[in-house]
């Protein structure tokens, strides 16, 4: 079996799609394929045409989202490390699973106002 340049690589491409195909149902790879295609189209919708709006949308998301792991995995790790109770589900709900995305979504926003909404790797800027 003689190979040109290139062939090799789409013979052991072939081979490791069809081990993936046979283990992994085919509707979980047909669904993995479109989120992965919505999200590099969202990547390069943010990316190559930014707009204010869109990017304090991503500014408000990220901070909630970074504020509520951070109380999550914070309030866990204190919770473990003192051996307290969990917190009950009236009390310990509000706080742990509501506030932080309130608290975090003005803290993103903040800090989208002082950099005036710009995103770090944009190419352009609005």
């Amino acid at each position: 079996m003689t190979f040109s340049s290139n062939s090799w690589v789409y013979y052991k491409i072939t081979i490791i799609v069809g081990i993936f195909l046979l283990y992994i149902p085919l509707e979980r790879v047909v669904y993995g394929l479109v989120f992965g295609f919505l999200c590099v189209g969202g990547a390069y919708y943010i990316r190559v045409r930014p707009s204010i709006k869109v990017n304090r949308v991503i500014y408000v998301v990220g901070g909630a989202c970074w504020t509520f792991l951070a109380v999550l995995f914070g309030g866990a790790l204190i919770i473990w490390a003192t051996g307290l109770p969990p917190p009950n589900a009236h009390f310990g709900g509000i706080i742990f699973l509501i506030a932080p995305w309130i608290i975090g979504a003005f803290i993103g926003d903040w800090i989208g106002k002082r950099r005036n909404y710009s995103l770090p790797l944009s190419l352009n800027n609005p």
